[in-house]
């Protein structure tokens, strides 16, 4: 059996803005986002959300992380699994979610989500 991660995404960033306001982040973005942050955590073989409040002030309101399968409908099939990572896959906004790989063959998976 292949042994998964997934870390708490407790990280929520409360908005600022008034509710009429236009969504800071856009989807094209947080794919960038969710990508850049995969790709480190896969070059420095660490599950972590760090650099979350760089993400945060480009627009990202929460992320889920996640290490170990190579599918995507598998991790998000753990996160849909786990109440803090579902609650932050119900908030509204776009998503963006990618996937690195490490030297030592391990996968790492981000998920950033929208203001």
């Amino acid at each position: 059996m292949k042994s998964v991660w997934i870390v708490s995404a407790a990280m929520l960033v409360a908005a600022s803005t008034p509710a009429v306001a236009k969504p800071k982040g856009s989807c094209g973005l947080m794919q960038q986002l969710a990508q850049q942050h995969a790709n480190d955590m896969a070059r420095r073989q660490s599950l972590d959300h760090s650099g979350f409040m760089s993400r945060a002030s480009r627009g990202a309101r929460a992320e889920n992380v996640a290490m170990g399968y190579s599918s995507r409908a598998k991790i998000m099939a753990l996160w849909r699994a786990s109440p803090q990572h579902a609650a932050n896959m119900r908030l509204p906004g776009c998503k963006g979610v990618a996937s690195a790989r490490s030297r030592s063959g391990q996968y790492y998976w981000a998920m950033e989500i929208a203001k």
